[in-house]
């Protein structure tokens, strides 16, 4: 009990540093640029006098948001189209596993380059285009859950209830594998946090001065070896975060002894 007491006041006591510690992000002081690790800049500060701790502890919210938006479309995208396909079959399953096979041969970050060029240079340009790239593996693998579930008893038996298409689709079929689901498209949220933020770095997407970790990186890259703290400490961060969500993530296969990759 009294360790339990002991590390809960330490992590308070950790939070009510990092939250004192935390500035105007945007905040430029060019009389500070430049400046290496101290007790009021712990991580420094960039090329504008910014503090360099705070733009990296707000920047994790931009990508986590961006992330979950993202796998929010795809999860929907997937769980119409593969319903669908799975449930209807015939002509209509020939052609979403088509469209299906087509959206996982092209790679992100060719489709947000095409996508940027042909639209605009945007944050919506970026989810659109992960969203799509993301939503064919899914697809077809909703689709085969969907074609195993229809061998269920209870979903042979539903029309007996009057239970007809889009009803079993989504009263019957959907809330018995959305657990499934839920774990499945958690294992790739660490991949989709890194692929925001190179497309970042890149210039696509977020741009400057909106502190993401990987707009963080695109500014530091050209201060390396004036300044490597700007580039150093964004980069562990982001590491590290996509390192904890692929534990969590191998963790997850393990509980619901999902083998899909």
């Amino acid at each position: 009990m009294k360790k339990h007491i002991v590390v809960f006041f330490a992590c308070c006591v950790v939070l009510a540093l990092i939250f004192i510690q935390l500035k105007d992000p945007y905040a430029i002081e060019k009389s500070n640029s430049l400046q290496g690790m101290s007790w009021s800049h712990w991580f420094g500060t960039d090329y504008l006098g910014r503090d360099l701790f705070s733009r990296t502890f707000y920047g994790r919210f931009y990508f986590f948001l961006l992330a979950i938006c993202s796998l929010f479309g795809v999860v929907l995208v997937s769980l119409i189209l593969g319903g669908i396909s799975g449930l209807v079959g015939g002509l209509v399953d020939s052609s979403i596993t088509t469209i299906a096979d087509i959206m996982i041969s092209i790679p992100s970050l060719i489709l947000t380059l095409v996508f940027t060029g042909f639209f605009s240079n945007s944050i919506f340009t970026v989810m659109a285009a992960l969203i799509i790239s993301w939503s064919g593996k899914y697809i077809r693998y909703i689709r085969n859950l969907v074609l195993n579930i229809r061998k269920e008893e209870f979903i042979i038996l539903a029309p007996l209830r009057g239970s007809y298409g889009k009803h079993t689709l989504f009263y019957h079929i959907i809330p018995n594998i959305i657990a499934e689901l839920l774990s499945l498209f958690l294992t790739d949220i660490g991949k989709i946090i890194l692929s925001i933020s190179g497309l970042s770095f890149l210039g696509i997407g977020v741009q400057p001065p909106t502190p993401e970790l990987g707009t963080i990186l695109f500014d530091g890259k050209a201060y390396f070896f004036v300044a490597p703290w700007i580039f150093i400490f964004p980069g562990i961060i982001l590491s590290a975060i996509v390192l904890i969500t692929q534990f969590i993530s191998s963790k997850i296969r393990k509980r619901w002894g999902i083998a899909y990759d």
